[in-house]
C-alpha cells in the first residue's frame, strides 16, 4: 500500500433504506496541498483480484462504490502523476457502509527517464519500460470505459462517411451530419472476447466483411495481452513529445488481427491516441491503410472521452490476371466512417468541451449517398456511431437512417473574438499547455487542419509564431506552459500570408505570453 494519511472506518447501517447496501464511501486528497484529488479512478477489488466496481472521484474528490455482494474486497485507485494506492482488505455486508479516506503523494511522471530499445515484449510485465507505460495507459483506458457506462454527458458529434481513392483522394462529397444526445461511446466494440480470440477482428459475413472497433475494453482484456507483443517507440513528426507503446499480433495468431500504437504524452503521462492498421485480412487482402485512429481526451472533471475517431474499410474487386494466371482480389478504395465530439456537457448543466450551439429539434435529414466504385465488395463495421449495435451498408447502399430522433444542431455564427483566445477565458483550465488549451477551447482551430487533423489528414502543417517569431509546427505548443500565455489567435492562410508572407496554406497560431 503506498501513501500517506490513510484511514478507514467501519459504520453499520441499520435504516431500513440502506439495509441491501454495502458501500465504500471516501474522501481522496493530495498528500501535500491537501486539495481534493478529482478525477481519480477507483475500483473495488473482490478476494480473488476481479474488479467488481468502479467509480471516478468527483470536483471534491468523494467517491462511492456498491459491492454486488457480500465479500472481502480492496479498493485500488490511480490517478495519472499519483501513487498507486491498494487498500487492506475488508469486510462488506448487507446494512455495512465502510468510509475510507486517502492521502495519495504526488510523484515526478517518469516516462522522461523510459530508455526506448527496440526489443519486443510479449509478455506485458516483462520490461520495466512497457510496464511503466502500459500502467498509464491502462488507468487511461479504464477511465474510457467507465465513463462510457455512464450515459451522464450530453454530447453534439459531426459525423462523416466518405470514399476515397487507395492514395487518399476523396471521390464525392462527404456525408456529413450532425448528432446530440445523452450519449456513451462512439467507437465501440460488441463481440465478445472469445469471438475475437477465435474468430479476429474482421469477420466475413452474408452482407460483407465486419470490422470490429478494438475499443477501450478490447485493449484491456487479457486475451488482447496475451495474443500482442509490446516494444516501446520513439515519436517522430506529429507525434514527436509522444512516447509510444506499439503492439503487433503474435507470431501464432492466424485470424485477422490489428497492429498499432497508443501514444502518450513525456511530459503529463496522458494518453493521446492510438493508431492501428487490420492485419491478415481474408482472402490475402493486402490494404496498408485499412484500419483507423482514435483520439483521447481527458476532460476537465477528470472523465476520459473518445474525442475524435476514424476507422478505414477497404473496397476489393476481383481482377484477371496476365497470361490467364487466373484471378486475384485488388483494394480499389477505402470507405471511411468517423466523427469529432463538438460540444460535451455534464449532467449538472456544466460545459466541459467545446462551445454550446443552438439547437433546434428535428429529425436528422437525410444524408447523400457516396456512389460506390464499379464491382466493389461490401465492407461493414462494428465501429457505431450512437452507441447502437448496427452494421453499416454496403457501398451499393445508403447509411442507415437513425435508429431514433436525434437534434439537428445549428451552429450559432461566429463572433469577432472566434479566432482569438484570451487569457481571462482559461484561467481556470485544468490544460497544461498551449496545444492542450487549445483542444479544450478551440477544437476547431485543428479538426480540419495540419497533421493531426482526423476530418483531413493531408491537411497541410499549421504554423506557429511565438511573440512574431516563427517557432515550428504545432508539436511546439507542447512546450509552451499555459501560465506563461497572454493570448492565442488564429489566422487562416490569408491573412497569415498578408502578415508573414507567402506559404502558410494551412494558416498560423500566434502565441503571445505575458
Amino acid at each position: 500500500m503506498v501513501g500517506t494519511g490513510l484511514a478507514a472506518l467501519l459504520l453499520l447501517i441499520a435504516s431500513p433504506h440502506a439495509a441491501a447496501a454495502q458501500t465504500v464511501r471516501g474522501l481522496m486528497i493530495d498528500s501535500v496541498s491537501r486539495a481534493p484529488l478529482a478525477g481519480a479512478f477507483l475500483t473495488l477489488i473482490d478476494d480473488k483480484g476481479v474488479e467488481r466496481a468502479r467509480a471516478m472521484t468527483n470536483a471534491a474528490g468523494e467517491y462511492a462504490l456498491t459491492a454486488p455482494a457480500t465479500g472481502t474486497y480492496r479498493v485500488r485507485s490511480k490517478r495519472i502523476g499519483f501513487r498507486p494506492l491498494i487498500s487492506k482488505p475488508f469486510p462488506l455486508g448487507p446494512g455495512i457502509m465502510i468510509a475510507f479516506n486517502a492521502a495519495i503523494d504526488p510523484i515526478p511522471i517518469a516516462l522522461q527517464e523510459v530508455v526506448v530499445a527496440g526489443e519486443r515484449q510479449c509478455d506485458i510485465e516483462a520490461g520495466a519500460s512497457v510496464a511503466a507505460i502500459w500502467d498509464e495507459i491502462r488507468e487511461a483506458l479504464a477511465a474510457v470505459s467507465w465513463t462510457s457506462r455512464v450515459p451522464s454527458y450530453w454530447y453534439e458529434t459531426t459525423v462523416f462517411v466518405r470514399d476515397v481513392s487507395v492514395s487518399g483522394r476523396q471521390r464525392i462529397p462527404d456525408s456529413t451530419w450532425h448528432e446530440a444526445g445523452v450519449q456513451r461511446l462512439p467507437f465501440r466494440n460488441y463481440a465478445t472476447e472469445a469471438e475475437l480470440d477465435g474468430q479476429g477482428y474482421v469477420v466475413v459475413t452474408d452482407s460483407g466483411w465486419l470490422y470490429r472497433a478494438p475499443d477501450a475494453d478490447v485493449l484491456l482484456t487479457n486475451t488482447f495481452l496475451r495474443t500482442h507483443c509490446f516494444e516501446i517507440r520513439k515519436g517522430r513528426g506529429d507525434s514527436d513529445g509522444l512516447i509510444g507503446l506499439g503492439f503487433s499480433s503474435a507470431r501464432d495468431r492466424k485470424v485477422p488481427d490489428i497492429n498499432g500504437t497508443l501514444w502518450v504524452d513525456r511530459q503529463t503521462a496522458e494518453l493521446r491516441r492510438m493508431e492501428f492498421n487490420y492485419v491478415r485480412l481474408p482472402d490475402d487482402v493486402v490494404a496498408s491503410g485499412a484500419g483507423g485512429r482514435i483520439e483521447f481526451m481527458r476532460l476537465p472533471n477528470g472523465a476520459w472521452i473518445v474525442r475524435d475517431w476514424v476507422i478505414r474499410m477497404p473496397y476489393t474487386k476481383l481482377k484477371q490476371q496476365i497470361m490467364a494466371m487466373g484471378e486475384r482480389v485488388e483494394v480499389t478504395g477505402f470507405r471511411e466512417k468517423g466523427g469529432s465530439a463538438d460540444f460535451i456537457r455534464a449532467h449538472d448543466g456544466k460545459v466541459v468541451y467545446g462551445t454550446p450551439s443552438v439547437p433546434v429539434v428535428a429529425l436528422a435529414p437525410p444524408t447523400p449517398t457516396p456512389t460506390p466504385p464499379p464491382a466493389a465488395r461490401p465492407v461493414a463495421t462494428q465501429a457505431a456511431t450512437s452507441g447502437v449495435d448496427s452494421t453499416p451498408p454496403s457501398p451499393a447502399q445508403p447509411p442507415p437512417p437513425p435508429q431514433e430522433p436525434v437534434v439537428e444542431v445549428r451552429r450559432r455564427p461566429a463572433v469577432g473574438t472566434s479566432n482569438v483566445l484570451k487569457a481571462d477565458e482559461f484561467e481556470r483550465t485544468t490544460a497544461l499547455d498551449a496545444l492542450a488549451l487549445i483542444q479544450q477551447f478551440r477544437p476547431n482551430w485543428l479538426h480540419s487542419r495540419g497533421a493531426v487533423s482526423i476530418m483531413d489528414p493531408t491537411a497541410g502543417d499549421i504554423d506557429v509564431y511565438y511573440n512574431g517569431v516563427q517557432a515550428g509546427n504545432i508539436q511546439r505548443l507542447r512546450e509552451i506552459a499555459v501560465q506563461d500565455l497572454r493570448e492565442l489567435r488564429f489566422l487562416n492562410a490569408g491573412e497569415a500570408q498578408m502578415r508573414y508572407g507567402l506559404g502558410h496554406a494551412a494558416g498560423v497560431i500566434e502565441v503571445w505570453t505575458r
